[in-house]
């Protein structure tokens, strides 16, 4: 059986926010309410139908800490999400999740990079489960329930992914990449001078900024994996490029 390692942090978000609805109480007034009711369906039918499409009953949610390493690294990161409105119920969700599913909290570090350092330890053993693309930089099984699509990541292909987010940015998460390049065009460009780390830096000098700026956006993009880090000391291990 193998083990499922759940993007905690997904779950609840899209559980909460499904869970919404709009009241109106006199002729002016509007309220948005949410159900402790239908928070809990919403999750328990997606650990369900998880269950039956990955033929497991393995299933361990992961959970992000309020800060990880990456604000060390560039303190803008996702500096946007400050100001967006989280769903209703949310802190109450995942307390009830963490109660009811157990799970981890990651320490230092987001979900996704928990799930990478335990999915690349036993990658025959375990499935990722998160809707988030950039799971495709892991050399990893990985199930997305946005897509209903598992698929096997190769380590080429997860490689060679981590450098085209590189250069493309992300803006979700609050940074730029090589300015003025963007995914397709990341794609195009690696494609066409090879998928090295010297291509991924001519192309930031290119648009007038330096190496440095792109390691950062490396480290941002990259996902721990478990040579990264030091589980007895709690080391992470940042990126590097190989030489």
């Amino acid at each position: 059986m193998d083990s499922i390692i759940i993007d905690g942090d997904m779950v609840a978000y899209r559980a909460a926010f499904a869970s919404e609805y709009e009241t109106k109480w006199d002729e002016d007034q509007w309220t948005l309410l949410c159900s402790e009711t239908d928070m809990k369906r919403e999750v328990e039918t997606f650990f369900s139908n998880l269950r039956t499409r990955l033929d497991s009953d393995d299933l361990t949610p992961v959970f992000s800490p309020s800060t990880n390493y990456r604000y060390d690294i560039f303190p803008e990161y996702k500096a946007s999400r400050k100001t967006k409105r989280k769903p209703l119920g949310l802190k109450w969700l995942f307390g009830w999740m963490k109660e009811t599913y157990g799970g981890i909290t990651a320490e230092n570090m987001e979900a996704d990079d928990w799930i990478g350092i335990l999915c690349t330890k036993d990658p025959k053993k375990t499935i990722a489960v998160s809707g988030d693309k950039d799971f495709a930089t892991l050399p990893i099984r990985w199930y997305n329930p946005l897509k209903d699509e598992l698929k096997e990541v190769t380590e080429e292909e997860a490689r060679n992914f981590h450098l085209i987010q590189t250069l493309a940015g992300d803006q979700a998460d609050g940074y730029s990449g090589a300015k003025g390049v963007g995914l397709i065009g990341a794609k195009k460009l690696m494609d066409k001078k090879g998928y090295t780390w010297d291509t991924v830096v001519g192309a930031f000098e290119k648009a007038g900024q330096t190496e440095e700026d792109a390691l950062v956006n490396a480290r941002l993009a990259y996902i721990l994996q478990h040579k990264d880090y030091d589980n007895d000391t709690k080391k992470i291990n940042l990126w590097k490029p190989s030489k």
